[in-house]
């Protein structure tokens, strides 16, 4: 085990099995075991839970979100490990008490949400829906998972191809998979064969995966208004998509547009 003592600022030391870490924030002692941290007596690193009853989990959750806000926002070479710690308001060598390296940072993000994206599937066949209603069902729950996970969302488009092989190819064969339950259901729901149902399914990604690019968040057009439109516009085409469309001010919708 151990000890990290923190100070309220000052170069970092090395004493022994004793490290000084300039943390300014972090006061007290901090209790590192392999693959866990405790913190005692600490409240809060930057906004990461800490205490002894604070789940290694919890607090490997928090810097993989402010890990996915710095990807999204600096793209994946922009985001040091430094950038990152300075995020997180530790130090780097804390930091890597978490995770070994950037890449194991990436592949944790792209895997999980790719997960989640699958659970997302399994969870609209439950409910034993028609292929149509299935459909429907799948876009609105995709669609608001892309607004709920923005910055997981625009790293898992932009940034999986800095993976290293093995892991990259482990995350594109799970999005493999919940493209072809798409297209299994699309297949059902237009009683197609399976090579047309896959080229309409990544027409269905195409209109939703880049929403990010010009939806703004809050705006008078909604992620649930949208993902209505979408699932007119397969109901019926244009015309379909646009009686679901309520009259919007895409000025405080769009990107690139003046307020």
């Amino acid at each position: 085990m151990l000890c990290l003592t923190v100070s309220r600022g000052g170069r970092s030391a090395r004493s022994g099995r004793a490290l000084l870490l300039d943390a300014p924030r972090v006061e007290r002692c901090l209790w590192v075991r392999p693959a866990r941290l405790w913190v005692e007596h600490a409240d809060r690193i930057d906004g990461m839970p800490r205490g002894p009853s604070s789940a290694h989990s919890l607090q490997r959750d928090t810097i993989l979100n402010i890990s996915a806000d710095a990807f999204a926002e600096l793209g994946y070479p922009g985001a040091t490990m430094a950038v990152l710690a300075k995020r997180c308001g530790v130090s780097k060598s804390l930091l890597y008490h978490y995770y070994p390296s950037k890449d194991a940072i990436l592949y944790d993000l792209s895997a999980e949400y790719m997960a989640k994206l699958q659970a997302l599937v399994v969870e609209v066949a439950a409910l034993n829906l028609s292929a149509k209603d299935a459909l429907a069902e799948l876009i609105r729950r995709f669609v608001r998972e892309y607004e709920n996970s923005r910055s997981r969302h625009i790293v898992l488009l932009s940034d999986v191809k800095f993976l290293p092989t093995d892991q990259r190819e482990t995350v594109v064969a799970m999005e493999r998979s919940v493209v072809q339950a798409f297209a299994d259901v699309i297949a059902r729901t237009y009683s197609i064969d399976e090579g047309r149902a896959k080229v309409l399914t990544m027409s269905v990604f195409g209109i939703v995966n880049w929403t990010f690019t010009w939806l703004k968040p809050g705006g008078a057009l909604t992620y649930a208004q949208f993902a209505e439109t979408v699932v007119g516009i397969l109901e019926g085409g244009l015309n379909g998509g646009a009686e679901r469309l309520q009259p919007v001010a895409l000025k405080k919708s769009l990107h690139g547009t003046k307020k």
